[in-house]
């Protein structure tokens, strides 16, 4: 493992932390009874706990020279991802079936139809990337880093929301703020410390997530995207 990543256990850590910080209150904090949730809450819990867990381990077992537990692991991900992304995508279609029975607009539900390409799809193809770059370690150790970046947003939207009292607007674009910020400081570590690539993992993982999270500003509320997120509902 190279040098400046020696304490990544940390960074996944703090990803974790931040995770159980910010769904405290709305889940953990519930437990046992977990009132007025869905067996989807659950299902999309624990899929996601396991994937920050893998991402906190493995790093240990590189480490500590157990290559073989790691590699198994790494395969047991080929089966955890898939069912991880579904379970986001149906977290996202309860949301969805919520905003319908709360009567929300038309619009403002088609809109919500985008939302799963800010952080689901991008976490997919990043861990794809993961995946086509095993034998390419340090390829490799970034796009997994970048699917921790991905998955932890949701949580430190929430720490703003439900600590801070912070509109979900406001909460996101903090949000976004500081996902952009841990993006750009790594692709400025691996400039500074001259880590030579093709083009750096860092800068294709930054705008796979950064274009999806730059169209929801504007893009789901333009006919071109109501149309796409109406035939998607109506067929899927």
């Amino acid at each position: 493992m190279e040098k400046g990543y020696k304490n990544l256990v940390f960074f996944f850590g703090a990803i974790a932390l931040i995770t159980f910080i910010g769904f405290y209150k709305k889940y953990f904090s519930l437990a046992p009874d977990f009132p007025g949730l869905k067996i989807i809450h659950h299902f999309h819990a624990a899929l996601l706990i396991t994937w920050l867990g893998l991402l906190i381990v493995q790093p240990i077992l590189i480490a500590t020279h157990k290559i073989k537990i790691h590699k198994l692991l790494g395969k047991l991900s080929y089966f955890l991802v898939p069912i991880a992304f579904i379970s986001m995508l149906l977290a996202y279609h309860n949301q969805y079936l919520r905003f319908i029975s709360e009567g929300q607009s038309e619009s403002f539900v088609l809109s919500f139809v985008f939302a799963p390409a800010t952080d689901a799809i991008p976490f997919v193809i990043l861990y794809l990337l993961a995946i086509l770059n095993k034998h390419e370690t340090p390829k490799h150790m970034r796009y997994m880093i970048t699917t921790g970046i991905v998955i932890g947003g949701p949580g430190l939207g929430r720490i703003f929301m439900t600590w801070m009292d912070m509109d979900i607007f406001m909460a996101i674009q903090i949000q976004f703020l500081f996902q952009l910020i841990t993006f750009i400081s790594l692709i400025i570590y691996d400039r500074i410390h001259k880590k030579s690539f093709g083009i750096n993992p860092y800068t294709i993982a930054f705008s796979i997530w950064l274009i999806p999270n730059i169209l929801i500003m504007f893009f789901p509320n333009t006919t071109l995207w109501q149309g796409i997120a109406k035939w998607i509902v109506n067929y899927f």
